[in-house]
C-alpha cells in the first residue's frame, strides 16, 4: 500500500529567506513555534495515512522494534491520561457531595429555624398569651403541615438528576482540560544516553513520530516510510544556521553539528540491540564533556532540546535508513520503489555525514525515500 501524497504543510515564519541568510540567534519561544510547526505537520501526515496504521499490508513481526519503541513512548502517555482521568473522577464525587449538601442545607434551614424559634418564643412566654384553638372546619391547614414536615427531610428528586449531570460535566471537562495541557504528563529526565551523566533536564515525552531511534529499527518502520520524506523536505526549508544554533551546548572541537552525523554504531548502540545493557546511544544530543552547571541551564531549554537534537536527529537517521534502502536495493536487485527488509542488526551509522547531504538530496533518490 502506497502512502498518499501529503498534506501541504503550514506556512512558517522561520523559512530561510531567498538570500539563503538565516538568523544567527533564537530563543525558546521561537523553538517552540517551530516544534510546534513541525507537530501539526506530522499529525497531518499521519491522519492522512491512517488506513496505512490500522490496516498495515506488512507481517506484524516486520514491525516488531519500532512497535516496541511506540509501546514504551505511549506507556507515559497512558499513565497522564489515567492521572486526568482520575482526577476529573474525583473532582465529580466531590462536586457532586457539595452540591447536595447545598440542596439539603436550602431545604432544612428554613423549617429548621422556624421550629426553632417557635420553641424558643413559647418557653419565654409569660403564659397569659394563649394560641387561638384550631377550628375544626380546617382540614387542609392539619394536612398540610405533615407533608411540609416530610418535605423538609427529603429534599426533591428532581434535584438529583441535575446534579449528577452537573457534576459529571464539570469532571470531564477538567479531565479533557488536564489532558489537553499535558497538566499530569509523568516528566523523566532526558539524558544523551550516557547513563552515568548528568540528566540534561526534565522534560515531557516527546510525540511518538520524532524518536530519534525510530528510522534505525530492523524491518520494516510505518512511521519512517510515513514521515521522513515529507518531514526531510520541510527540514530543508529552514535555514541550516537553525540545526547548528546551541551553541551553548559544547559540541567538541566547537564543530557545531549533530551529534548524529558523526560515525556511530547506529541502532546496535541502542538499547533494543540485544537487550543491549551497555548501550551508549551516542546518536542523540551532546557528550557529556561539560560542568553540570551547563546542564543546569539547559533546564529552560525543553524546546531548543526537542528541535535541535531530537527532531533533528530524526531527520539524520531518516537519511541514514535511506541510504541503507538504496544499498540493499542495489545488492538484493529490488526494484527502485520497493522498500527493502532491514536485517536485524538494523541500520548502521558507520558513515559520517553532514547537514549538506540532507540539503542537497538529489532528486532521485528523492523519489526512491516516497512509495
Amino acid at each position: 500500500m502506497q502512502s498518499r501524497p501529503p498534506p501541504p504543510p503550514p506556512p512558517s515564519p522561520y523559512y530561510k529567506t531567498s538570500s539563503g541568510d538565516g538568523r544567527r540567534s533564537y530563543t525558546e519561544k521561537d523553538y517552540e513555534e517551530i516544534f510546534y510547526h513541525f507537530d501539526d505537520y506530522a499529525q497531518a501526515i499521519i491522519i492522512a495515512n491512517a488506513t496505512r496504521f490500522i490496516d498495515p499490508t506488512e507481517p506484524a513481526e516486520h514491525y516488531e522494534y519500532e512497535e516496541q519503541i511506540l509501546d514504551e513512548v505511549s506507556e507515559s502517555e497512558l499513565e497522564g491520561m489515567k492521572r486526568s482521568f482520575y482526577f476529573g473522577f474525583a473532582t465529580t464525587l466531590s462536586s457532586f457531595v457539595l452540591l447536595r449538601w447545598r440542596r439539603r442545607r436550602r431545604v432544612t434551614v428554613p423549617f429548621g429555624g422556624l421550629s426553632k424559634y417557635a420553641s424558643r418564643s413559647s418557653t419565654r412566654s409569660s403564659g397569659s398569651y394563649k394560641f387561638d384553638h384550631i377550628h375544626p372546619q380546617q382540614p387542609g391547614f392539619l394536612t398540610n403541615v405533615p407533608h411540609a414536615s416530610n418535605s423538609s427531610a427529603k429534599p426533591p428528586r428532581s434535584g438529583f438528576v441535575t446534579d449528577v449531570a452537573l457534576s459529571a460535566l464539570l469532571g470531564m471537562g477538567l479531565s479533557l482540560l488536564a489532558i489537553e495541557n499535558d497538566i499530569f504528563y509523568p516528566t523523566g529526565n532526558s539524558s544523551t544516553g550516557d547513563d552515568n551523566g548528568p540528566p540534561l533536564m526534565s522534560i515531557t515525552p516527546p510525540p511518538q513520530w520524532i524518536s530519534h531511534q525510530i528510522p534505525l529499527v530492523p524491518g520494516k518502520s510505518l512511521i519512517s516510510e510515513t514521515l521522513c520524506q515529507p518531514l526531510t523536505e520541510e527540514f530543508k526549508k529552514f535555514p541550516k544556521e537553525l540545526w547548528q544554533s546551541g551553541n551553548h551546548r559544547g559540541i567538541e572541537n566547537g564543530y557545531n553539528n549533530h551529534i548524529a552525523l558523526y560515525a556511530n554504531g547506529g541502532w546496535k548502540d541502542t538499547k533494543y540491540y540485544n537487550s543491549n545493557p551497555n548501550a551508549s546511544v551516542v546518536s542523540l544530543g551532546e557528550q557529556h564533556n561539560e560542568s553540570k552547571q551547563k546542564y543546569e541551564d539547559s533546564k529552560n531549554r525543553i524546546y531548543e532540546h526537542l528541535v535541535v537534537d531530537s527532531l533533528q536527529g530524526f531527520i539524520i537517521n531518516c537519511e541514514r535508513r535511506a541510504r541503507y534502502e538504496k544499498k540493499l536495493r542495489k545488492v538484493r536487485n529490488i526494484p527502485e520503489r520497493t522498500r527493502p527488509t532491514i536485517p536485524p542488526d538494523g541500520v548502521p551509522a558507520n558513515e559520517e555525514l553532514e547537514l549538506d547531504d540532507i540539503y542537497f538530496h538529489s532528486d532521485e533518490d528523492d523519489e526512491s525515500c516516497n512509495e
